[in-house]
């Protein structure tokens, strides 16, 4: 009788690939057909991952700075992404999203994000949000927001929100989560 062992009981997943260092890197993994990338390049190199196709799972992680103009990723751990022209990120944990031009960001854990220039965002659990210039978020969980210019903003949970007048409310949110302030104040408050 063949004895059994820990590994072998365990189905093969294949050899997971180690994180990209560079764009030539990444460039290189999707050549050659990857379906997941990860990235995690030094802080002092920006990479441009232009358009991201849609049959890859790219996810920058670590304190890498990249910009994404199409397609979507998720970020994680403390680094920096500049997302337009219809991109959609996931940022998780402290995560730094600026959102541009028609992209979407699904903020969540303690990630920050400025958005602008009709860019949509859902945030929850604890990120911080600053928002300005046609835009719209959501607010869930222990969020909070501040908002200018002719932004919307729709309130749940128990999001907080400071705001300048401009700024148009909705949702089920208690009226004692919104506070008026002018956008100097905004922020100096979020530290931006």
């Amino acid at each position: 009788m063949k004895k059994s062992t820990r590994n072998s009981r365990r189905p093969y997943r294949g050899r997971s690939a180690s994180p990209v260092r560079s764009y030539a890197e990444y460039a290189k993994r999707l050549a050659a057909g990857a379906k997941s990338v990860v990235i995690d390049a030094d802080p002092e190199s920006w990479l441009d991952l232009g358009h991201v196709p849609s049959q890859v799972e790219v996810k920058v992680i670590g304190q890498t700075c990249a910009g994404i103009a199409g397609g979507s990723i998720a970020a994680a751990g403390r680094c920096f992404v500049q997302a337009s022209n219809h991109a959609r990120v996931t940022a998780y944990e402290h995560a730094h999203i600026e959102a541009l031009d028609d992209s979407t960001v699904d903020a969540r854990g303690k990630s920050h994000i400025v958005g602008t220039d009709n860019a949509r965002i859902r945030a929850e659990d604890s990120a911080i949000v600053f928002a300005h210039s046609h835009r719209h978020a959501e607010a869930n969980g222990q969020t909070l927001i501040a908002a200018t210019d002719t932004t919307t903003v729709r309130i749940d949970g128990e999001a907080h929100v400071r705001v300048s007048p401009s700024v148009h409310t909705t949702g089920p949110g208690q009226p004692a989560s919104i506070e008026t302030h002018p956008i100097s104040r905004l922020a100096r408050h979020l530290n931006f």
